[in-house]
């Protein structure tokens, strides 16, 4: 059996227990459309990992190991939907289709990079990402600042976009508003409410809104 399929049945149980309860074989199988017989031979093979703990006539739950692979999954497909959906402008119903396919295949790192690109709400399933956002690991500590909150001639790394616009932050990645990349805020700025940036060797003029929806990581 191919690993899709494996991720397909820990991700399906996470979303009928949370991690917390046990489900009946009868149930997985109603909710992702398959035989028992099959829910029954696929858990086999996952309690024999050590990824669920499954007792016939009593259902199954998922290990701790288990749990972290399947938040681990669950994380990318809203990370690649939400991809689809704000920044390629998917519909919704073909994005969540994609990402079903697609979470199988995309690495931890392209996920965690995506993730920070859009500034994708923190939720449950970060506590297992192998390289934790600021957001995430700073115990709810503010260590990144907008933009528009510098000084000039501040310099900094983007730490993440966030707007609740999708075409705002499109415009900001095709400008060269990419997490990770250094930047400096001009000396000199103009009057009014334009910001002047220099990233990657590039001047860029940006206005209030924009400038407002790059965040810096403040902590180094």
């Amino acid at each position: 059996m191919t690993t899709g399929n494996r991720e397909d049945y820990l991700i399906n149980i996470l979303r009928l227990t949370e991690g917390e309860n046990t489900t009946k074989t009868t149930e997985l199988a109603a909710f992702m459309n398959v035989t028992p017989a099959s829910v029954t031979e696929m858990l086999k093979v996952l309690s024999n990992e050590g990824l669920v703990v499954y007792e016939r006539y009593h259902g199954v739950r998922l290990t701790e190991e288990g749990l972290t692979y399947a938040r681990l999954v669950r994380k990318k497909h809203h990370v690649i939907e939400s991809f689809l959906i704000n920044v390629l402008s998917v519909d919704s119903e073909t994005a969540h289709k994609e990402a079903c396919r697609m979470e199988h295949a995309l690495s931890d790192e392209s996920a965690i990079k995506m993730c920070q690109m859009m500034g994708t709400h923190v939720d449950s399933d970060c506590q297992i990402c192998s390289t934790p956002c600021k957001a995430a690991s700073s115990g709810g500590v503010n260590i990144t600042a907008s933009l528009s909150d510098l000084s000039p001639g501040e310099h900094g790394i983007i730490s993440h976009l966030k707007n609740d616009d999708s075409e705002v932050v499109k415009k900001l990645i095709i400008m060269g508003f990419i997490p990770g990349r250094e930047l400096t805020l001009d000396p000199n700025p103009p009057c009014g409410n334009i910001t002047i940036v220099n990233v990657e060797n590039s001047v860029v003029a940006l206005t209030a809104e924009l400038a407002s929806s790059v965040y810096i990581d403040t902590s180094g």
